[in-house]
Parts: structure tokens; C-alpha cells; sequence
């Protein structure tokens, strides 16, 4: 039963018999008609459908979701391979204008740094007595070993190994080189720096030509015969010979360590019992006077008696 009721505005309202739809919903299921079945059954299966599609979309058991991710990062490399290629002609050229690395550099470790330096060493008759690699420093090309050692050789095996350091496969330089005599042989100290990504100039050289490239040939013929031109050294620890002419058997002795002269003047270095000392022609020198000074030798007088000092030669 309903009621309809006016309010003074003129607008009417229904007010529905609560009682009777809470009599309805009491129906017990036998008594339900078939249409009302049909509806609570579709409404069950709809709500069961709703809720198994939601959970199968959340789980993404039909990996739709993956599949899209997938579908976008491939998308996304596809794209980044485009502008890799674009850009390869430029990267190509970028790189030809990079210095040439060694390869054995990409591998360079400080224990490769011990083994060749120990190699060299005995390679030349120079006894390591101890070799620390350090700590590396710098990026790239700076990139930079020191390797500290100390060893025990003569002036002319010494001579030899730093010189074989040019034949290593990579940069090796040595600082800091203090050299000291002792009764028997020659104490050296040396600091080595490693340049892992470098190579030295003579090995440099060997490879373009192993790789069938030639060396530059627009260098000036004079310059390259003068940088052929072998190097020579005076071992500054031997006793040089002196050359005596009615000297005194008392004479002061004396070690000729350098020379440095040209056309007009000349000076020279002399180890004596006080110390080192420099002279030139014509100078006083004790009882001695230094007679003459060239690049072979300095000759000393006393009166009538002379004698020459001379370097001792190492290449």
C-alpha cells in the first residue's frame, strides 16, 4: 500500500511500504518464480565473472603486461640502434683520430710490469735486489705506475738496461736515478714510471711497420741521421788511465768525471780527495797546473813532469 501525499509547494513524493519488499526478500527458494532465478543467477555470475577478470588482469596470468613492457623496450632499442647508426660515421672518424693504443695495454697489469723489468735486468747483467710496484694514478693515456727498485750492476750493464727499456712493449721511464760506488759495484736507486697505455717510439715504429704502414717519411732526412747517430757514454765511476811524463810518485790523485768544451773554452769536472771541483785551462790546480783541456782529456803540469787524465769510454 502507498500513499501519496501533497506539500504545500505542490510537489508530491512516494513513500514506499518497507515492509512489504523485506516480505518479498523472505520468499524461501522453492517458492522463488523462475524469472526471479534467473536474475539472482545472472547477477552470481556476473559478479563471479567481474571479480576472476579483475584478478586475472592483476595477476597478469595472460603475461599481456609483460608482453607490452617487452613490446617497449624493444621499441626503445630499436630506437637506439637508429641513432647508433646515424651516428657511426662520425664515431668512425672520431676514432681514427684516437692515438694507437698497444694491445697488450688493454691486459697491462703491475705484475707484467715486474716480470719484463726482472727480465730486462737479467737479461743485462743488472741483480735486482728489490722491486715495489705502486699505486696507479691518472685516466687514459696519463694513466700512470710508479715501480720502485734498487739493484746492483756496473756503469756499462747499467747503461744497457735503461737502454732496452725503449724495446718494451709499453712506456717505461725512469726518474729519481741515483747511482752510487761502493767497494765492488755500483748501488742504484730508480724510480720507473709505467705508461700502460703508451708505447715507446722504437716499438711504435716496429709495429706500423709489422702492419705493413710506414713510418712517417716526412721528416727531414738530416734530423733522422742525427737521431740515428749512436749514442756514447763515459763511465764517470772507472779509474781512467793516466798518461805520465816524469810525474811524481806523489802526486795528487785525481779523477777526470766530465768534460765540456768548444772552440774557445773549455771546463772540467775533477774528483779530488777534498771533493769535486771544476777547472779550466790554465788554472792552478795544487802544485799542477792544467797545461790543456780539450774533449779527449785534460793534460796537468808540474814543471817538466805532466800527465793526462782521460775519460773512461761505455757505450
Amino acid at each position: 500500500m502507498s500513499t501519496t501525499f501533497f506539500e504545500a509547494g505542490g510537489v508530491p513524493y512516494a513513500s514506499f511500504d518497507l515492509s512489504r519488499w523485506i516480505r518479498r526478500v523472505r520468499v524461501p527458494l522453492d517458492a522463488w518464480s523462475r524469472r526471479r532465478r534467473w536474475l539472482v543467477a545472472s547477477l552470481l555470475a556476473l559478479l563471479v565473472f567481474g571479480l576472476g577478470a579483475y584478478g586475472w588482469i592483476a595477476a597478469d596470468l595472460g603475461g599481456l603486461v609483460a608482453s607490452r613492457a617487452t613490446l617497449a623496450l624493444s621499441t626503445q632499442r630499436l630506437a637506439d640502434a637508429r641513432r647508433a647508426l646515424a651516428q657511426l660515421p662520425s664515431l668512425r672518424r672520431q676514432a681514427a683520430a684516437l692515438p694507437v693504443v698497444s694491445p697488450v695495454a688493454a691486459s697491462w697489469g703491475s705484475a707484467d710490469d715486474v716480470r719484463v723489468v726482472s727480465e730486462l735486468a737479467a737479461q743485462n747483467g743488472v741483480a735486482l735486489l728489490s722491486v715495489e710496484p705502486g699505486a696507479a694514478s691518472g685516466d687514459g693515456a696519463e694513466r700512470m705506475r710508479p715501480l720502485q727498485l734498487t739493484a746492483r750492476s756496473d756503469f756499462v750493464h747499467l747503461m744497457a738496461f735503461f737502454h732496452g727499456l725503449a724495446q718494451l712493449p709499453v712506456l717505461i721511464v725512469p726518474v729519481d736515478v741515483t747511482v752510487k760506488q761502493d767497494s765492488t759495484a755500483l748501488a742504484v736507486s730508480a724510480t720507473l714510471r709505467v705508461f700502460e697505455a703508451r708505447r715507446p717510439a722504437v716499438a711504435a715504429d716496429a709495429a706500423r711497420l709489422r702492419d705493413g704502414a710506414s713510418v712517417d717519411a716526412s721528416l727531414d732526412p738530416d734530423e733522422t741521421d742525427e737521431d740515428d747517430e749512436e749514442l756514447v757514454f763515459f763511465d764517470p765511476f772507472a779509474q781512467p788511465p793516466t798518461y805520465t811524463s816524469g810525474a811524481p810518485d806523489d802526486a795528487e790523485p785525481l779523477r777526470l768525471v766530465g768534460l765540456l768544451s768548444d772552440r774557445g773554452h773549455g771546463l772540467a769536472l775533477l774528483d779530488t780527495p777534498d771533493g769535486a771541483t771544476t777547472i779550466t785551462a790554465g788554472q792552478q790546480l795544487g802544485t799542477e797546473r792544467v797545461a790543456r783541456l780539450d774533449a779527449l782529456g785534460i793534460t796537468l803540469a808540474n814543471g817538466a813532469a805532466t800527465r793526462t787524465l782521460t775519460l773512461t769510454e761505455a757505450s
